[in-house]
């Protein structure tokens, strides 16, 4: 773990601290407040995206390190959509998941900048990742906005805008993760001459799938009848996208083509 002394280090702080001071301020209700500090750490986390892009010369989205920068930036205008149309206020929970998506950024991932390997020069390249960006945000949101149907207190009006906010969510994410699957495997076949080559990142991701499929599965059999069921659905999904961003991408123990990411 170390500080990084860089504009982009410095960059990656000062959202940081926006977004705690978006916590605060809406533990302390001040709503105003809060919103301010929100839309100031947006800025700068797109502008931190932007500085990435600029200094390595092509689209920030070669490995985690620049792939935690996209999510962050891609925080609030989903936390802006879930107001306007669900009237539900998701900065806290939005703030805390940008917090733990740039500590690895700001303390853990090394800046270093590499030119793109000759499999990532390709046009498949943007929309596959930023598939996968978009969709993983969404589906974190999701299981954030969907914890308390873990409780048996919450109203019933609320419990029903949440399972609105959440499905939606989930929708929209497992569109986009289905996307960036099957580019993936249309990439590979381009690269790779196989459309799957059961590496450990591909299997990762399709068993992921499968757990959102199963929410759906669930929710069209049972509605809203087992919220709490349905929560922990979406928690095991995270699991599943943290071990296939963490564990699985980053341990020894499995060795793929999709290594270098």
């Amino acid at each position: 773990m170390a500080v990084k002394l860089t504009i982009q280090g410095g960059l990656i702080y000062l959202t940081m601290l926006f977004f705690i001071a978006t916590l605060v301020a809406a533990r302390l209700r001040r709503n105003q407040n809060a919103t301010a500090f929100w839309i100031g750490g947006f800025a700068v986390a797109l502008l931190s995206v932007a500085w990435r892009g600029f200094s390595t010369g092509h689209p920030p989205m070669q490995n985690l390190f620049e792939f935690f920068l996209c999510m962050a930036a891609a925080l609030a205008p989903l936390s802006w959509w879930n107001l306007r149309r669900h009237g539900l206020d998701t900065k806290f929970q939005d703030a805390v998941i940008g917090l733990v998506i740039l500590f690895p950024a700001g303390f853990v991932f090394k800046e270093e900048m590499r030119h793109l390997m000759p499999a990532l020069q390709s046009p498949f390249f943007v929309p596959h990742v930023a598939a996968y960006v978009a969709g993983y945000v969404m589906m974190a949101r999701a299981t954030a906005i969907a914890l308390p149907m873990f409780r048996r207190d919450t109203e019933a009006e609320r419990l029903t805008r949440i399972d609105l906010a959440v499905r939606q969510s989930v929708a929209a994410g497992f569109v986009l993760i289905t996307a960036g699957l099957l580019l993936g495997s249309v990439w590979g076949k381009v690269c790779w001459s196989n459309y799957w080559a059961w590496d450990p990142k591909e299997m990762w991701s399709l068993a992921t799938w499968l757990v959102y499929a199963a929410y759906f599965h669930f929710r069209q059999r049972y509605g809203v009848s087992r919220p709490r069921s349905l929560a922990a659905l979406l928690c095991v999904g995270l699991l599943f996208i943290v071990l296939t961003l963490t564990w699985i991408n980053l341990s020894r123990i499995f060795s793929g083509m999709h290594t270098y990411a």
